[in-house]
């Protein structure tokens, strides 16, 4: 892990990269972590315009293992006037949490452990996804998006689609 020194108020001060990772407004800080309870440091963070990867069987960055990791993305959104949205999360093999301002709104991991296996066919682990419509405030609020992998293919997507006459979110720069 690098590390960054900063000099602040008289003071120097060592960051982490992931202490020193800034996005830009709207896009997605994402960290990942080499376990599925998001304990530690992230190996690795970086900025992600969209959430929609599929890493098949592969670890989704060096360093990390093939099973059993988690992803975290966080972003702030602006949602215009605020309205109706539909928030719509889809996984495979592990399960996805989707946070607004902190509150539980998908939860496609089953119990607080993510211990509740999801479908399972002939050929492995089955997608799942989930939409829920919520009411937004006006403004800008938190999103909070929680993959886990325990093995096999890891993908994962999520979008916040506005309803009719609802406030458009700010879409994403580009990288």
């Amino acid at each position: 892990m690098a590390t960054v020194i900063a000099a602040a108020m008289g003071g120097v001060y060592a960051l982490t990269a992931e202490a020193a990772v800034t996005c830009a407004p709207s896009v997605f800080k994402r960290q990942m972590f080499a376990n599925t309870s998001f304990s530690g440091t992230p190996l690795t963070t970086d900025c992600d315009s969209a959430i929609a990867q599929d890493w098949g069987t592969d670890a989704p960055a060096p360093g990390l293992p093939d099973d059993r990791f988690g992803v975290r993305w966080s972003a702030t959104r602006d949602f215009g006037s605020g309205g109706p949205f539909t928030l719509i999360a889809s996984g495979r093999d592990g399960g996805v949490r989707v946070y607004v301002d902190g509150r539980l709104r998908i939860d496609l991991r089953g119990d607080a452990r993510g211990d509740v296996p999801a479908p399972v066919s002939t050929y492995g682990p089955m997608p799942v996804s989930k939409s829920v419509d919520v009411s937004i405030p006006p403004g800008r609020h938190t999103l909070r998006v929680d993959y886990v992998n325990r093995s096999g293919a890891a993908e994962v997507a999520f979008t916040a689609v506005p309803l009719s006459g609802a406030g458009v979110v700010t879409p994403p720069s580009p990288r």
